[in-house]
Parts: structure tokens; C-alpha cells; sequence
């Protein structure tokens, strides 16, 4: 139930990268000659036997100290450096120190080393046939029989041996620095006579070590545990039953080897043990260096594990079948021999005791099979889920209006699908190790430890398991309720649904049938990630309605499982659960609603309040609420768990009454149903209540901010309208002969689609002078300022309320200075009308038509935008008033010659009908605006497609059959 390491002690630097020790580098020093086997003399330690050989350490030369003198001078020279910038950030003019310093630091590691050497060189290893004898460099003898004693190694033939007293030598190749820390042994006091020492010829001594220790405990360790007895081998201990590991403080770890799935050696010298057993780590590693006797201790375990799997009986085979084979004989105990490979085999893989396929029982489909196939569908829709999202999200990011375009926005698709996928493969890697880290490694490690009586350890863990992810959560849904708490609605639903498809669909022999609910579960992921960036999937987009009558069914459908079930835990949950769920869904419902039906911020405020009233009706805090329900939660599971009360209930008969029966069941089953129903509306009421504000506040407040900054933008606009009318009305008075070319534009347009006398205005006029009106905005050359204002948005640190009450706000700035451009038009329109001299027109139809010819003029395009950052103290001056009231005519014909022009060409109507009727390219010179006015008429029909305009170029689509664009406020509200 979790990985440990159990590293309470430092481990060896220098990992191997592979078990086997590297081949070994040829060494310049001459090795001494071993001395022969003295086989004459009386043996020194008779307990030993015989005196086999002697190892001695490497002797170094000169140029071994020239070269550590090398290796230590940069460091000298740094200390040196050192030296010197501190004095001088201290100030003082430091001479000597610095020599001193740097001298030290080369000559002090440089004594400390050589005297290492020196010493090392009188140490020696006596090999004996039974043990080994370390002389350390005072002359005491320290004996290692290979029958007591403990060998470590560590991969690269650094060996360190003890004595059941502690008593450590530590040695290893000539070309092996020492370990460092590695005379440490875990759970025993020990004295290291022997550090580091660096002996020659390896190739002897490496061996003869292992092959002594194996061949003297490895045969009786094996006989002690096919006995019932354990071998111990540090914390580790093997029986006949399975695996032990010793614990200082609660309950040891248990194993038996039938839960054994793989024990082995890594190539990075760590032991791994696999297990399913409840009371051991799912995965348990050890360094090898920390393991004594590593060899035995593996040789054995293998034994002993395929001894528990041939032990273990297999079941019956079915009447009818072939006898099962009769089981092999058991193996003799193996004679000492020669060591077994370092890296062995995984006990799952056959082996020679390993029982023959014919003698166990045919296995179905195993359910951890179903379920890595589940876990890899799913990952597979993940990732390319997140591909699909990001091929859309890319490819959708400009509009199409050619196949120059389209292509770019496959190529973006094709690029975003690529980086999509790779990022749901790191998604993936990351989910699977968090589950790994956080389910194998965490969470069943707590349980365990709580099992084994360790509780300190086990509240410490699980405060670090819920602690952390718990105030991350809730930090997130506090921040972005109204993106998280769809987000989750959509994936357990959604997921619900695509798991129960997934279970209906993958048994079917047809792949069509298997593969069907491979889109929806793309497509579910890729909803999720949007719901992520935009948060509007469930509560703006109208296909959403789609989603709750799936979670209404989902719900219920939950909910009957639960009551079914056998479990009592399982159906008292029931009535919690799918008051969640109704909760939640009646929430996104209503929010839904509101966007889809376009509520308006009054009809929003309306709901808000309603819901305010019913919070208020009730005059108590949720936490009441909350503990109410949880009295009702914890009587509904009193009676699920206690049917025998019920049934005693309905059991009762009074003596008063005789034999009759009271329908005291029937009472009880109301009773129930009862208390089920309230719990439910209790439930439902509060987690619709606590959950609506924030989730409605944040699908709505971006609504209400967009709106916000074109009521903004709309005011703004309006004043600045409001101040060109003001400058034109004052250019007029002063200078009423500069407007009478609108006089002529008014004739023109009146000329085109005349009106009745004393009627309203054509329709089609005022839309051929409002065409007008834009044509002359277009000569005054004036460049269309950044849209700053649209960008307006709400303070982020107000609510809901605050936001609606500020737009409201707006609102009513906004209709003002509407008004007020209101009234300015109309006085410049009467200014303008009053300067003409005479028209053949009605004062009505005149005005009517000039108020159309300004606003065109003014609010169609940048002047107004132009006015409006002038008056703030930004952006260029404003044209001046003479610039908008005269008339360039040839200016103006030009103008209106490009726009139409192009404006066919964008619409497929007849180029060649346009040409016969204006020419090709721009008119000559002419006095009159006439033809201006006749290119508006064009202009205008190309749009609407009805009106008078003889020779016009026709739309290919019919024309909309409206009037103008136009906008509010000013002339351009009608």
C-alpha cells in the first residue's frame, strides 16, 4: 500500500547505472605479489582454517600527490579571491590574510589526505578458508567468519563487512573513492576499525568474499525457513509464510508470497518488492547497500516464493476434464555452488518449480484487465481531446473571407491539433503520477499506518494528503465558481453518461458498435476545456438544454442504484447524494435560462431579489439548515441500519385493542418516505441557495460588463456627436454661405425619391442622404482613433449588485446625453436649413433631410469618435468646423466612387452594369454633386436592394429590404 524508501541515513553517492561492476581501468601502480599460502606453518586461527592469501593496499607514487596537489590548488586560489574581496567590502587593507587563508586551504585537505594514504598503506586483508582477518594500521585483528558475518555491497565492488558486534571495515578497488556514510548500519551501533580502504586486485578478493559468505549461510538459512523459522536479514526477514519488514514503533509489514507479484533488483541497485497484500507497501524499495547478504537474501526469496505458489492448491477442474497433472516432487536443498546472478528474475516468470499451465484452472478475463482497458480508453480521450479543443481554438481565431484564409486557418488547426495532443500527453503523465504518487504512495501508505497502530504518522500524513488539496480547491471554486462549478457538473455527468455507453457498447462484436462513444468522449474533454477558458459552455450556449434532461435522468438513476443496493452505508447516502446533484442542476438551470432567454439586467435584479426574499424568509444562518439536515441524514441511516425497529414498530399491538392491528406499517412507510422527501427538499433548497449567487454572479457578470461598456461607449459617442453639431451650428451662423452645397446634396437626393407635399419624408431619401453624409465624413481625412472605450469594464473587485447598479447608472447617462445630441442636431439641421436659400422642398422635408445628411456626416464616422477624445485631452485636434459644413465636390465624387465601386465588387453584382453606368475610374471634374448623390443611390440600393435607381448594378443576394445602418442618438436615430 505504498512506495517506501525508508532512507533515514544518507546513501552512497555515485549510483551505478547498472548493477555489474564496470570493467576495471588499467592501473599504473605495480601490485604487490600476494604471498603464497603458508600450508607449513600452524594455522594463526585455527576457527578460520588455513591461510589462503593476503591483500594489501594500493601503495601511491609521487605523482599521486602531485596530482591532489593539482586538484586542490583552484580551491586555494578561490579562498585567496575571497580573502581579498573581503577585505576590501570591509575596508581594511588586509596583506597577509589572504596568503594565509589560501595556504591553509591547500596544505590542510593536502595533510588531512596524506596522512589517510599513510595510514591505509599498513592495513592488510588475510584470506582464510573459513573467514577473513582485517589488521588495521595499529596491528589489532578484527576476524570476519563468513558465517556471521554481513556483507553489503553496493553495485560497484565497494564492499563493507560486520561482525554481529558492529565491528566495520569498509573496502573496495583501487580506482573507487569510498562511500561516504556508507560504515553506517541501520538499527545497530557500530565501530569502523577499517575506512575506505582501496586494495588491489579485486578480481580475487571480490569473489572469494561473496562465494565464502554464500556457500556457509545460504544452506541453512533455507533449511530454517522450509522449517518455519525466519532468516533475517537486517529489518528484512523471510519465512515460510512470505515477507517481513521490522518496524521500531507499530506493527510490522506483512506479506505472504502468494501477494507477491515481482521481487527484484533493479539496474539502479535498488531491491523492489511488488505486493497486493493489505498490510504491506503496494511498492517497497530499498537500497542495496542497506541490505545485508543481498544475494542470500534474494536466492531465498525466490525459493521460498515458488515454494507458497506450488504449495497452493489449484481448484477442480470441471466433471468432464482431463485429470489435472500430478504435482512435480520436490527439490532437494541445493549444495553450495556457484553464486546466482545479481540482477534475478521476476517470480511471476516460469521457472523450473514453477507449475505447468495444464495444472491450474482456465481464468477468465480478469477485472484488472477491464479495467486498464477503461483507463487507457480514457486516456486516449483525453488526449486527443485536448488536441481537438486546440485545432478548433486555433483554426476558429480569425474570421474565413477567402481561401487564403481558409487554408491559414487549417494550417492553424492541423499545428493547434499537434500541440493539443502532445499537451494532453503531458496532462495525462501528470494525472497518472499524481494518482500514483497520491493513491499507491500516500493514501494507502495512511491507511497502513493507521492499521499498524501508527498513528502520529498516519494523522501526519493524512493532514498532508487532504490539508493541501483541500485549501487549493476551495481557494479555486472561491475564485472562479461560476467556471469550476459547471466544469464539475459537466464531467460527472457527462462522464457518467460516456462510462455507461463505454460499458453498453464495448461487448458488441460489431468495431462500429465498439467505437461509438469514442466522438462523444472527445468531444466531452474538448467541452471541458472550454468550459475551462471561457466558462460558458453550460450557461450561455443554447445546445446546453441538451445537458439537464441527461442529469435529471443520470440523477435519478443514481439514486435508485443507491437504494438497491445491499450496502447500508450506500443507501443512506442515496438521498445526500441526489440532493447534490438536484442542487447543482437546478442552479446551472436557471442560469442557463436567464442567458438564453436574454434576461436584461432589470429582469436579473428581479431574480436576485428573489432569491434574497426566500433566503430571508426563512430568518436563519445555513448553518442551521446544515445541521437540521444532518439530523435528518443521521435519522434516515438509524433506520436503514436498524430494519428491525421498523419492523418491531409495525409489529405493535396494544392489549386495549384486542386483536385488531393499528396500520402502524403503513405509518412507518410514510414515516420514511417522509423523512426521505424533506431531506431531499432540505438538501436541494440549501445547496441551491449557497451555490446560485456565486455561479449566477460569474456567468453573469460578463454579460453585464459587455453591456456595461457599450452603454459606455454609446455615451461616449453621444458626446462627442454632440460637440461636432455644436461646432457645425456655430460655423453655420457665422458663415452661412459655406453650407450651400448641402442644399444641393438635398435637391439631388429629393430629386431621386421625391416626397408628396406636406407627407412624410421618402424613406429611400433619407437613406441616399445619409449615404451622403458618410461619403463627405470620408473626405476630411480623418484616421478612425483606437475603439479605447469599448474596452470600458467594471471595477473586478464588485459584485453582481454593485455592477448592475453601475450599469444602471450608465444607462441613464447614456439617454441623457442621447437627448442633449438630440437637440443639437436638430438646432444645426435648422441652422444649415435656414442658410440654403431656397428649396423646393417643405421646411419639414428640408430639415428632415439635413438632420439625416449630418448624422450620416457625424455619427457614421470618426468625427464623432475624434470630438470625443479632443474634448478629453487625447488624440488629434478635430477638424474644424468649415472642413465639415463646405463640400469639396470633386473630393466628395471621388469618395463616393471607390466605396460604391468596391462595395460591388465585395457584393458579385454586375461590374460591367456599374461601369456602363459611371464610367470607368474616376469622373472628371464636376460642379455638381449630382453624381456624388446618384454613386449614394447606388450605394444604397446595392445594400437594401429596393428603391428607385435607374441603371443600378443589383445585388446578386436581393438586398435586405431595410432602411439604413444608422445608429442611436443624434440624426442617427429613427
Amino acid at each position: 500500500m505504498g512506495v517506501e524508501d525508508d532512507a533515514e541515513h544518507p546513501e552512497p553517492p555515485e549510483q551505478p547505472a547498472h548493477p555489474e561492476p564496470p570493467e576495471q581501468a588499467p592501473r599504473p601502480e605495480t601490485p604487490e605479489r600476494p604471498e603464497p599460502p603458508e600450508q607449513s606453518e600452524p594455522p594463526e586461527h585455527p576457527e578460520l582454517g588455513a591461510r589462503l592469501r593476503t591483500y594489501r593496499p594500493i601503495r601511491r607514487k609521487p605523482s599521486a600527490y602531485a596530482s591532489l596537489l593539482l586538484f586542490l590548488t583552484p580551491f586555494a586560489a578561490l579562498t585567496y579571491l575571497l580573502a581579498l574581496l573581503m577585505g576590501a567590502v570591509v575596508g581594511r587593507g588586509w596583506d597577509l590574510a589572504p596568503v594565509v587563508l589560501g595556504g591553509l586551504a591547500l596544505l590542510g585537505p593536502f595533510a588531512v589526505r596524506v596522512l589517510w594514504y599513510r595510514r591505509h598503506t599498513r592495513v592488510e586483508f588475510r584470506q582464510y578458508e573459513k573467514g577473513l582477518v582485517a589488521v588495521t594500521a595499529g596491528g589489532r585483528e578484527v576476524l570476519y567468519p563468513w558465517q556471521s558475518t554481513a556483507v553489503f555491497t553496493d553495485g560497484w565492488d565497494r564492499f563493507k563487512l560486520s561482525t554481529p558486534e558492529g565491528t566495520v571495515v569498509t573496502l573496495g578497488p583501487a580506482d573507487r573513492r569510498p562511500a561516504l556514510g556508507g560504515e553506517r548500519i541501520e538499527g545497530r551501533r557500530t565501530r569502523t576499525v577499517i575506512r575506505g580502504a582501496q586494495v588491489l586486485q579485486d578480481e580475487v578478493w571480490h569473489p572469494a568474499i561473496l562465494h565464502g559468505v554464500r556457500n556457509a549461510q545460504l544452506a541453512p538459512a533455507t533449511a530454517t525457513a522450509l522449517d518455519g523459522g525466519e532468516a533475517a536479514f537486517g529489518d528484512l526477514v523471510l519465512s515460510r509464510d512470505g515477507l517481513t519488514v521490522r518496524r521500531r514503533r507499530g506493527r510490522d509489514d506483512f506479506t505472504t508470497w502468494e501477494d507477491v507479484r515481482s521481487l527484484e533488483l533493479s539496474p539502479e541497485g535498488l531491491l523492489m518488492v511488488s505486493s497486493r497484500g493489505n498490510d504491506f507497501p503496494t511498492h517497497f524499495m530499498r537500497y542495496r547497500y542497506r541490505i545485508p547478504n543481498l544475494e542470500i537474501f534474494l536466492d531465498l526469496a525466490h525459493r521460498l516464493h515458488r515454494h507458497a505458489v506450488r504449495s497452493t492448491p489449484a481448484p477442480a477442474p470441471p466433471a468432464g476434464d482431463a485429470p489435472p497433472t500430478p504435482e512435480p516432487p520436490t527439490p532437494e536443498p541445493l549444495a553450495p555452488g556457484p553464486p546466482a546472478p545479481e540482477t534475478p528474475t521476476t517470480p511471476d516468470a516460469p521457472g523450473p518449480d514453477t507449475p505447468s499451465p495444464d495444472a491450474r484452472a482456465p481464468v477468465g478475463p480478469a477485472p484488472a484487465g477491464r479495467d486498464d482497458e477503461l483507463l487507457d480508453l480514457l486516456t486516449q480521450y483525453l488526449t486527443y481531446g485536448i488536441g481537438l479543443w486546440a485545432a478548433w481554438r486555433l483554426g476558429t481565431r480569425e474570421d474565413i473571407d477567402g481561401l487564403g484564409a481558409a487554408l491559414l486557418a487549417v494550417v492553424r488547426a492541423v499545428l493547434g491539433g499537434i500541440g493539443g495532443v502532445l499537451a494532453g500527453l503531458l496532462v495525462v503523465t501528470a494525472i497518472t503520477v499524481v494518482a500514483k504518487v497520491g493513491g499507491e504512495i500516500l493514501v494507502e501508505s495512511a491507511i497502513r499506518w493507521f492499521r499498524h497502530r501508527r498513528y502520529i504518522a498516519a494523522a501526519g500524513l493524512a493532514l498532508c494528503i487532504v490539508v493541501g488539496p483541500a485549501a487549493l480547491l476551495f481557494l479555486l471554486f472561491r475564485a472562479f465558481p461560476s467556471r469550476l462549478v459547471p466544469l464539475v457538473a459537466l464531467l460527472f455527468f457527462g462522464g457518467w453518461a460516456l462510462l455507461l455507453a463505454v460499458a453498453r457498447c464495448v461487448r458488441s462484436d460489431r468495431a462500429a458498435v465498439r467505437h461509438l462513444p469514442d466522438l462523444p468522449g472527445v468531444l466531452l474533454v474538448a467541452l471541458a476545456c472550454q468550459q475551462v477558458v471561457s466558462g460558458d459552455v453550460l450557461t450561455v450556449a443554447p445546445a446546453a438544454g441538451l445537458f439537464f434532461p441527461l442529469a435529471l435522468w443520470l440523477s435519478w438513476r443514481g439514486w435508485r442504484w443507491m437504494k438497491d443496493s445491499p450496502r447500508r452505508t450506500v443507501q443512506a447516502a442515496a438521498d445526500v447524494v441526489l440532493s447534490v446533484e438536484l442542487g447543482l442542476v437546478l442552479t446551472l438551470l436557471m442560469v442557463w435560462l436567464a442567458n438564453v432567454l436574454s434576461f436584461t439586467p432589470p429582469q436579473v435584479t428581479v431574480v436576485l431579489e428573489v432569491v434574497e426574499k426566500v433566503q430571508g424568509l426563512t430568518e436563519v444562518h445555513w448553518l442551521y439548515w446544515m445541521a437540521a439536515y444532518t439530523v435528518l441524514a443521521i435519522g434516515s441511516y438509524v433506520l436503514l441500519a436498524r430494519p428491525a425497529l421498523v419492523a418491531r414498530v409495525r409489529r405493535l399491538r396494544p392489549a386495549r385493542f384486542g386483536e385488531s392491528r393499528l396500520p402502524l406499517g403503513l405509518t412507518a412507510n410514510f414515516v420514511q418516505r417522509s423523512f426521505s422527501g424533506i431531506n431531499i427538499g432540505i438538501m436541494v433548497a440549501l445547496i441551491f441557495l449557497v451555490v446560485v449567487a456565486p455561479v449566477s454572479e460569474g456567468a453573469w457578470k460578463r454579460p453585464v460588463d459587455e453591456r456595461y461598456a457599450l452603454e459606455v461607449q454609446r455615451r461616449e459617442y453621444a458626446e462627442g456627436a454632440a460637440a461636432a453639431y455644436q461646432e457645425i451650428h456655430r460655423q453655420v451662423v457665422l458663415h452661412p454661405r459655406a453650407a450651400a452645397r448641402i442644399g444641393d446634396v438635398i435637391i439631388a437626393a429629393h430629386r431621386i425619391a421625391p416626397s408628396p407635399d406636406g407627407g412624410p419624408v421618402n424613406r429611400t431619401a433619407l437613406d441616399i442622404a445619409r449615404q451622403a453624409g458618410r461619403f463627405q465624413a470620408g473626405t476630411l481625412d480623418v484616421d478612425t482613433p483606437a475603439p479605447e472605450p469599448a474596452t470600458a469594464r467594471a471595477p473586478e473587485g464588485d459584485d453582481l449588485d454593485a455592477r448592475l447598479g453601475r450599469l444602471d447608472e450608465t444607462q441613464q447617462q447614456r439617454a441623457e446625453r442621447e437627448e442633449r445630441t438630440d437637440r443639437f442636431a436638430e438646432l444645426a439641421s435648422l441652422a444649415v436649413t435656414r442658410a440654403l436659400d431656397t428649396l423646393d422642398l417643405g421646411d419639414n422635408q428640408a430639415v428632415q433631410l439635413v438632420k439625416e445628411y449630418l448624422g450620416g456626416l457625424v455619427e457614421d464616422g470618426p468625427v464623432k469618435s475624434v470630438f470625443h477624445r479632443w474634448g478629453e485631452g487625447i488624440g488629434q485636434p478635430p477638424p474644424e468646423g468649415g472642413r465639415l459644413v463646405r463640400i469639396d465636390v470633386r473630393r466628395l465624387t471621388a469618395v463616393a466612387y471607390e466605396r460604391t465601386a468596391a462595395a460591388v465588387e465585395r457584393s458579385d453584382a454586375g461590374l460591367l452594369t456599374f461601369y456602363g453606368r459611371f464610367g470607368i475610374g474616376v469622373p472628371a471634374e464636376d460642379s455638381s454633386p449630382a453624381l456624388a448623390v446618384d454613386l449614394a443611390n447606388q450605394h444604397r440600393y446595392l445594400r437594401q436592394g429596393t428603391g428607385p435607381c435607374t441603371g443600378c448594378a443589383a445585388p446578386m443576394t436581393g438586398g435586405s429590404g431595410t432602411g439604413g445602418t444608422g445608429t442611436t442618438g443624434g440624426g442617427g436615430r429613427r
